[in-house]
């Protein structure tokens, strides 16, 4: 709920856009846009040549619109589109001369600089209009003519927005004064809601693997109990080979066969022979013999499979576009086009000048451990658990390092504690299955509570 509070309170207001103001006024006058990626319908991000930490996040979202210059190190393929196209058309490899917060608006006017295709200086004028309902971006030439917009409205509407007509402020609103808030609040409110809007670019192109994943998860399930009824029907007859054994040894003492029947409440069949209901009380035990053996090899085949899918659905908050294709295509190959695609990568987090590397599935814990892991690395897995293959490209890593590596084991396989196993690669031996590792010898790093940092640390990885 403070997320809420925050937003309502202060996030849309014009004081907040004037600190947002001074912060682009310092940092981000005189760049050029170096790359534009869009999110979806109405977010994006511009990558600036001289802010190299940080990227500029655009939401018109109808219901927040904000602008906010972010922390964020990972990349994301730009959607394709209307908005994709004219942004990288009119703004890319444009500089930055000017940014000013319209008085008493909640609209910024970028003034942008840009070599046309015949090698001609243009001046470009970019209104991002940050009004709640009404969001929108207008492009225009430097006599103030519409070249583009987010939205358009006709010429009956009360303020027509078309191309070649001119730009014209909005009616003027009395705005109420409000308190001004931190940047750092701003900042912590637009990068929860990126975070948002990242995962559900990914739920919304990726949902037929996604509902694909959750859908075999609980198929493996029922199956799991199932595959447990039967055992526990199976079990009732273990004890048969000794009714056939007693039948046989008493079938000449009719006194005792008589009481053990009685005793063990067992119905003889009429239409067989004594030695007859001793082979039938054999065949049933050899069957529920056989019904167990197979059930606990199928039951240990979908709890794997069914743990690498949970460990694959809760890791994918730590892949992009590109992971998840490849997840589509090892997992769903008919439902993808044949065009070939390259194995998953693995994640890199750099901690204490020391790389920790992590696997984000089958084929890249196997790649990562067997080809890309030297001798002299140390490996970490979960324990008992189906998760990723995580390595510390160091020696002699110091306890921390090793903490958390330890840590991301447990987070990529949606868990706050757990048992983590450590061991240098000389003791890891590769196993039949696809990333399979054996470990010959290990040590055990015991964790109650995953750390908010190593979370923090871990979302920054690339």
């Amino acid at each position: 709920m403070l997320f809420v509070t925050i937003m309502t309170m202060n996030y849309y207001s014009y004081s907040a856009f004037k600190v947002i103001e001074k912060e682009l006024k310092e940092k981000i006058v005189g760049c050029r846009i170096n790359n534009i990626t869009v999110i979806n319908s109405h977010d994006f991000l511009c990558s600036l040549s001289m802010v190299k930490e940080e990227k500029l996040l655009v939401s018109l979202n109808h219901q927040h619109p904000f602008i906010c210059l972010l922390d964020i190190t990972s990349s994301n393929p730009t959607i394709t589109g209307n908005l994709n196209e004219n942004l990288r058309k009119y703004l890319r490899e444009a500089f930055i001369l000017s940014v000013d917060l319209i008085p008493n608006e909640r609209i910024l006017h970028f003034v942008l600089q840009k070599t046309n295709d015949y090698y001609d200086i243009e001046k470009r004028h970019l209104y991002l209009e940050f009004i709640s309902q009404r969001a929108n971006l207008v492009i225009t030439d430097d006599q103030l003519k519409i070249i583009f917009a987010l939205h358009y409205s006709p010429l009956t509407s009360a303020r027509a927005i078309l191309n070649n007509l001119l730009y014209s402020l909005p009616e003027a609103i009395n705005l109420t004064p409000e308190e001004a808030p931190t940047l750092a609040s701003l900042k912590i409110n637009a990068q929860q809601y990126y975070k948002s809007a990242i995962e559900k670019h990914k739920k919304e192109k990726f949902l037929p693997l996604f509902r694909f994943i959750k859908s075999r998860i609980k198929a493996l399930k029922r199956k799991i109990d199932i595959l447990n009824r039967e055992m526990d029907h199976a079990k009732l007859h273990l004890n048969d080979v000794d009714h056939g054994n007693m039948i046989l040894a008493l079938q000449n003492d009719y006194e005792n066969m008589s009481a053990y029947l009685k005793n063990n409440n067992i119905v003889l069949d009429e239409n067989l022979s004594l030695v007859g209901n001793a082979n039938a009380f054999f065949k049933k035990y050899k069957k529920s013999k056989k019904t167990l053996e197979v059930a606990n090899r199928e039951i240990e085949k979908a709890n794997q499979e069914s743990n690498y899918l949970s460990y694959l659905l809760s890791s994918s908050n730590y892949m992009d576009d590109e992971d998840l294709l490849a997840i589509t295509q090892e997992l769903m190959p008919k439902k993808i086009s044949k065009k070939k695609i390259s194995s998953v990568k693995y994640g890199v987090v750099s901690f204490h000048n020391t790389k920790i590397l992590f696997g984000k599935n089958a084929a890249s814990n196997n790649e990562l451990t067997f080809k890309v892991a030297s001798r002299n690395d140390y490996f970490l897995h979960i324990k008992d658990y189906q998760g990723a293959h995580v390595i510390i490209k160091n020696a002699n890593p110091d306890e921390e390092s090793k903490l958390v590596a330890a840590e991301i084991c447990l987070i990529l396989s949606n868990k706050t504690a757990g048992e983590v196993m450590i061991a240098p690669m000389s003791n890891v031996k590769k196993g039949h299955a696809l990333g399979e590792a054996n470990l010959l010898n290990y040590q055990l790093i015991v964790l109650k509570q995953v750390r908010t940092s190593t979370i923090a640390l871990l979302n920054k990885s690339r």
